[in-house]
């Protein structure tokens, strides 16, 4: 009886590891083909060195930020504003090449390191500023300096798109409601043409800490200048996010996990496969956020790698 259950074992180990190998084959076949109509969206904060008081997670060096977009241009990406990816989605074409980078909290380093290199490259970026803070530095948690009026024109004029992180950066999910309407509308006063603005209007929201819930969505779409939000939701974004959840756009962040390029790369595969994953009724970003909760940050899931 136990020689007898020993073989059944091993037979249903073989059998196991045969449907395991099957279904990676089958998922990254299936994700090859929904990358031709999806673009994923990286997040960057501070290209920087670490510096005294911040959490190493936050930053990015400008040689491997290089380095990153070096690799992107070598592999035939090109990278896009928010507005270009929806009308490229929206119009059928293979966006298979097409990625956005995209930059929270409007740091002076945006400015000064990420906006040549990407011109460099030939790229666009989307950098979320938020609203009190333009132009001014704290000491507080470490030196912080963030972009002034002039510099957001000058990238503006340049084609990158700039967008709101909202007035404080408070998460907007865990604020008291009457809050929401000064953290949400005014940044749109902000750039505007009144109140010496910068004389143009944005589109897009990014949600700090990629928090918010119903009566978040519900506020930002009382303003029709808002078009699309950034959630914190892993993924990648097609023709039916744009329609469906404007205000519920995916991406992922970009940290330096000490394999150099190798982890952006793994983040943009790992879009890929949430978004597919996510497409066919898998509840990925459910997962995702009980991993957080238990490691408390990025975990990972078993995302299949070339």
């Amino acid at each position: 009886m136990l020689k007898f259950l020993k073989k059944l074992a091993a037979v249903l180990l073989v059998l196991f590891a045969a449907t395991a190998v099957y279904y990676t084959v089958i998922v990254k076949q299936n994700v090859a083909v929904y990358r031709h109509h999806a673009v994923p969206a990286l997040m960057y904060h501070s290209i920087s060195e670490v510096p005294p008081g911040w959490p190493s997670e936050m930053c990015i060096t400008p040689q491997l930020f290089e380095e990153q977009m070096k690799w992107l241009k070598d592999n035939g990406y090109k990278a896009v504003t928010v507005q270009e990816a929806r009308a490229a989605l929206m119009a059928g074409e293979d966006v298979s090449n097409l990625i956005m980078l995209t930059f929270d909290d409007g740091y002076k380093n945006n400015y000064t390191v990420a906006f040549p290199i990407l011109k460099k490259y030939g790229f666009k970026g989307n950098f979320y500023v938020i609203g009190k803070d333009i132009g001014k530095s704290f000491t507080q948690d470490g030196f912080k300096e963030y972009m002034d009026k002039p510099m957001l024109k000058e990238m503006h004029e340049a084609g990158m798109e700039i967008g709101s992180h909202t007035m404080s950066h408070d998460p907007l999910a865990k604020i008291a409601p009457h809050y929401l309407p000064w953290e949400i509308y005014e940044p749109l006063n902000v750039f505007s043409r009144r109140n010496g603005g910068l004389h143009w209007f944005i589109h897009g929201i990014a949600f700090p800490n990629g928090s918010y819930n119903d009566a978040v969505l519900a506020e930002v779409k009382k303003y029709p200048k808002y078009e699309y939000g950034f959630s914190g939701r892993i993924g990648a974004n097609t023709k039916e996010t744009f329609e469906q959840m404007p205000f519920e756009l995916r991406r992922i962040g970009v940290y330096d996990l000490g394999n150099g390029t190798a982890d952006m790369v793994h983040a943009i595969r790992k879009c890929y496969t949430a978004g597919y994953l996510e497409s066919v009724g898998v509840p990925v970003n459910t997962i995702q956020n009980l991993l957080d909760k238990r490691s408390g940050f990025e975990a990972k899931l078993p995302f299949h790698k070339k």
